[in-house]
């Protein structure tokens, strides 16, 4: 169950790690001591699993996070996963539909008789 303002993270140990090493070169934000001390007691607990963060916190760490190597850009992934949810790539159900051009060979199409030139009056 999901409470309202919290992002729950599942980091594995390697990710854990190097979020902590990466933290370190990161740029100082407002939040930052309290997400050191977050992944201090996580990276210390036995069981590890989910990490829970405040909404306000976890989009904070995820937009100022220095990806620096594969475990730390994999973790700063499945943080921003967390936090803006997942991509939609479909195309809404309300969008009209664009009709698209069908090629028709010239032998199927219908015959029309030559139109004839208008006639040009003599008084221009």
């Amino acid at each position: 169950m999901r409470h309202e303002g919290v992002v729950r993270v599942r980091w594995t140990r390697a990710e854990l790690a190097a979020i902590r090493e990466a933290i370190e070169v990161t740029p100082n934000f407002e939040g930052r001591l309290e997400a050191r001390e977050i992944l201090r007691h996580a990276y210390r607990s036995v069981r590890g699993g989910d990490i829970e963060f405040e909404a306000s916190l976890a989009e904070r760490l995820a937009g100022r996070l220095v990806p620096i190597d594969g475990p730390t850009a994999m973790a700063r992934a499945k943080l921003l996963l967390a936090v803006r949810g997942p991509r939609k790539r479909g195309v809404p159900a309300n969008a009209p539909r664009v009709r698209r051009p069908t090629l028709v060979p010239a032998h199927a199409l219908p015959v029309q008789p030559p139109v004839a030139p208008a006639a040009t009056s003599a008084a221009a």
